[in-house]
């Protein structure tokens, strides 16, 4: 048994289905059906039960997690050894929002890509709740998110501190401030009255994800209750319907780099930062205490820092 063998046995139990297996991996599904047959006779034990369909036995649940580990251990010990050598071999895996990693990506990558071209990168996006299970597991080396962290074990490196921001269709803002929508506009320039909005419509991500938990408790504080029309998991929808004029949202400033086209989207649209500082968070890069962090996964780090400050 070898970590190819251990590999391919990961991939079948993640689909449970030889045939989307087979198809991730770009083997044939009978060379992939002789891999997992030839370890469960090496093993002396049935790691599948195949009827009436694919399903991990107890060992095979046993092994996922024995398996994972060695795997995981082993891509530790080639990033190290890269590192020794400075020929800098190896893998980053990322995981970030999908709206973070819009705004952040374009610009860090291909600066990424000249340093070290041959590390390999991935990417998975996902919410808070799903980037932290992520890391706990050891599927990503680093997570980019508005803290807290609350998973155990975790390092932090502060990127930049972001203020929420509405964002108000400016044809609102003409319609509920008439004559005076200029000077509204300037003055709220400078921090929202979030109380001039109460009977207007709003659209926000959802419950659950942590800029959500800071709109709430914002509410909450200056006894506030939106109109709410819609809830969504994209933070780019909710900005893409201010636009079109549906209704208000509010979201991080950093947030604003995912508009399709920053500048002509912005013309749409009156931003009026958040003041409370109840709604400022941290950015942070998060990352296991008990994990190799290679030299080009602190690089990535201050390419996201420069990056970040290079626009504040």
């Amino acid at each position: 048994m070898n970590f190819l063998h251990l590999k391919y046995f990961l991939m079948v139990a993640e689909e449970l289905n030889i045939t989307r297996a087979a198809e991730r991996l770009y083997i044939s599904q009978q060379s992939l059906s002789n891999h997992i047959a030839n370890m469960e006779r090496e093993l002396n034990v049935k790691l599948f039960t195949r009827s009436p369909k694919l399903s991990l036995t107890y060992a095979g649940d046993q092994l996922v997690q024995t398996a994972t580990q060695i795997l995981d251990l082993h891509s530790q010990f080639l990033t190290k050894v890269g590192d020794i050598n400075r020929h800098y071999l190896g893998a980053l895996r990322v995981g970030i929002s999908h709206t973070c990693g819009l705004a952040l990506l374009p610009e860090i990558l291909p600066a990424f890509r000249d340093e070290f071209p041959l590390v390999e990168f991935s990417l998975f996006e996902g919410n808070s709740i799903q980037l932290e299970t992520e890391l706990s597991h050891g599927r990503v080396d680093l997570i980019i998110c508005f803290q807290p962290i609350i998973l155990e074990g975790v390092k932090t490196a502060p990127l930049t501190e972001q203020r929420l921001v509405m964002v108000v269709p400016r044809s609102l803002t003409d319609q509920l401030f008439s004559g005076e929508a200029d000077a509204v506009r300037e003055r709220f320039s400078q921090g929202a009255d979030i109380s001039a909005f109460q009977d207007q419509s709003f659209i926000l991500i959802k419950k659950g994800n942590r800029t959500r938990n800071i709109i709430d408790n914002y509410f909450t504080r200056y006894n506030f209750r939106p109109k709410l029309i819609l809830e969504t998991e994209n933070t780019v929808t909710t900005l893409a319907m201010a636009r079109a004029g549906i209704g208000i949202t509010i979201c991080p400033e950093l947030f604003l780099r995912a508009f399709p086209s920053a500048t002509a989207s912005r013309e749409d649209v009156d931003l009026f930062p958040l003041t409370d500082p109840s709604t400022f968070s941290k950015l942070v890069v998060g990352y296991r205490a008990d994990r190799y962090l290679s030299h080009f996964g602190e690089r990535f780090i201050d390419m996201a820092r420069e990056a970040l400050n290079k626009n504040t």
